[in-house]
């Protein structure tokens, strides 16, 4: 491998079998290329450091949020993980911080737990859709993947409408939504630390909206009026609160339902659907979460 600097001609591989601090004073010395570094895959960058076996259990992909990276490394990875999270830095120069995912999204707040291996701070300033957010990825959940389908959403809104935004969460649904249109727009989440940032995010973006700390389990009891539009990106495993949404929806009214399915389970879900009276405008695979799971969103309104 090869590269030309200010006609200097650079032997790149000579470093491979430096400390990776030592890569990273080497590449400003001679100025790498950015595009040959980013384009380095980790395994790229380890293969003269890692032994083959534990080559190929490297992370094929991992997660941005602001400059904030999250990985999910195996056990057998477990004494490598600093290594790899050097190396993750030096091939990405905006990533200041590397999160080591340790279990699964869970619980009533909807976070995970991590382990800092390299950074000293896990809030981010993450930017998406002309939209910034600040967030704690510890302590409020957020989903750097679904960028697309909150454009997506935002832009099925029409101007005048009631929206509401379950688990809003920082506010990566309901702040893309008020900054295209016209609306009165609520976020819901049982979250405190969730509720707050979506605050500090509403008043960063210089919109409105209302923020209720609550159960979307009581929305009966929680508002008055009923609303034109919901979105739901429900949690894991729990599709009846798509019922109770329900409850507090206009007639005509739409929903945009998010939900995890294997392949095979999407034609009984649809059914399913079908059967309690909801009509499916639209429906797709929102990408993998875990082996043969998907994230599926349903664009949804009530039969007359």
């Amino acid at each position: 491998m090869a590269s030309h600097t200010e006609g200097i001609h650079i032997d790149v591989y000579f470093c491979w079998w430096l400390p990776l601090y030592e890569w990273k004073m080497i590449s400003k010395t001679i100025r790498l290329p950015e595009d040959l570094i980013s384009n380095m895959s980790l395994h790229s960058l380890l293969q003269n450091k890692l032994p083959p076996e534990k080559l190929a259990l490297l992370p094929k992909h991992f997660e941005v949020i602001g400059d904030i990276a999250i990985i999910n490394i195996p056990h057998s990875l477990d004494t490598e993980k600093h290594l790899i999270s050097e190396a993750l830095s030096f091939q990405r120069k905006d990533i200041k911080t590397v999160l080591l995912k340790l279990n699964k999204i869970e619980g009533a707040a909807r976070v995970a737990d991590f382990e800092l291996l390299l950074g000293d701070r896990t809030t981010t300033l993450h930017r998406e859709n002309g939209c910034v957010f600040f967030l704690d990825v510890t302590k409020t959940f957020f989903s750097g993947k679904m960028y697309y389908e909150r454009g997506r959403i935002a832009q099925k809104v029409n101007d005048g409408e009631d929206v509401l935004v379950l688990f809003a969460g920082a506010g990566p649904f309901l702040i893309p939504i008020k900054k295209q249109r016209n609306v009165n727009i609520t976020g819901l989440d049982n979250n405190r630390e969730a509720c707050t940032y979506l605050r500090k995010n509403i008043e960063l973006n210089h919109i409105d909206g209302n923020v209720i700390l609550g159960d979307a389990r009581h929305v009966i009891n929680l508002f008055k009026e009923n609303f034109d539009r919901i979105v739901m990106p429900a949690p894991y495993g729990q599709d009846f609160f798509l019922d109770i949404a329900q409850s507090v929806l206009k007639p005509g009214g739409y929903v945009h339902f998010y939900t995890f399915k294997k392949d095979f389970e999407i034609p009984h879900f649809r059914r399913l659907l079908e059967e309690k009276g909801w009509f499916i405008d639209f429906y797709r695979d929102c990408g993998d979460v875990a082996p043969r799971v998907k994230r599926y969103v349903f664009d949804l309104h009530l039969r007359g």
